[in-house]
This record gives C-alpha cells, sequence and structure tokens, in this order.
C-alpha cells in the first residue's frame, strides 16, 4: 500500500516536472496565454487522472473479480469522459485555451509513467540526502 502511494507521489512529481518543461513551449506559439492554460488544464488533468486511477485500484482489490472489473471499467470511461471535455473546452474557447498543450498536459502522465524509474532514483537519493 505504501509503495503505491509513493509511485503516486512520483508520477504527480513527474507531471510537474513535464509541466515546468512544455511551459518552454511558450517561446514557439503566438498565444502564449491559451498554451499556459490548456497546459495548466491538461496537467491538472493528468495528475487528477493519477490519483483517481490510484484510488480506482484500491478500492478493486476490495472486491470480487467480477465487481472490480466492473468498477475499473467505470472508472476508466470517467477518466476518459472527463479528457474528452476538456478538450472540447478547448475546441470551444480556442482563443482561451490551446487544444494542442491540453493534450500535451494529458500526455505529460503517460511522459510521467515512462520518466517514474528516473523519478524514483531521484526522489531516494533526495529523502536520503535529507536523513
Amino acid at each position: 500500500m505504501q509503495e503505491t502511494k509513493q509511485t503516486l507521489y512520483e508520477l504527480l512529481a513527474g507531471v510537474i516536472l513535464c509541466f515546468i518543461l512544455f511551459l518552454a513551449g511558450n517561446i514557439f506559439v503566438s498565444n502564449r496565454i491559451a498554451y499556459t492554460l490548456g497546459l495548466l488544464i491538461g496537467c491538472i488533468l493528468a495528475g487528477g487522472m493519477s490519483i483517481h486511477m490510484h484510488h480506482s485500484l484500491e478500492q478493486a482489490t476490495l472486491y470480487d473479480a467480477e465487481t472490480a472489473t466492473k468498477k475499473i471499467q467505470k472508472g476508466t470511461f470517467l477518466r476518459f469522459f472527463f479528457m474528452v471535455v476538456a478538450l472540447i473546452a478547448a475546441l470551444v474557447f480556442p482563443k482561451w485555451i490551446s487544444i494542442i498543450s491540453v493534450a500535451l498536459g494529458v500526455l505529460s502522465l503517460k511522459f510521467s509513467a515512462y520518466l517514474q524509474p528516473l523519478t524514483h532514483k531521484v526522489l531516494q537519493n533526495f529523502i536520503n540526502k535529507g536523513r
């Protein structure tokens, strides 16, 4: 249980790191407000999705296989729904929200998952030096 929480924190740290790195994209865009707002929305959504995924998987262990499968599918649909809502909001308000940066923010969860072993190592070194 503690290991899954640590992995969640590492994923969230990766999302924050991706947000900071992707902010450099402001150099290449004309509408910096839309880019930054879209990236912020996407990264907040990515963080929320990772927290929800952790909670859903934790809850699924309390049920039998059939019920757990249904609950996980329901959670997956819910996360997908919110992602689609964010993308539609970017389509409706293109002056304020960049759809590309929303997608990039949501993809930060994927990048964060790939970076997790590195994030784990860095955070462990940071924690051990603090002792």
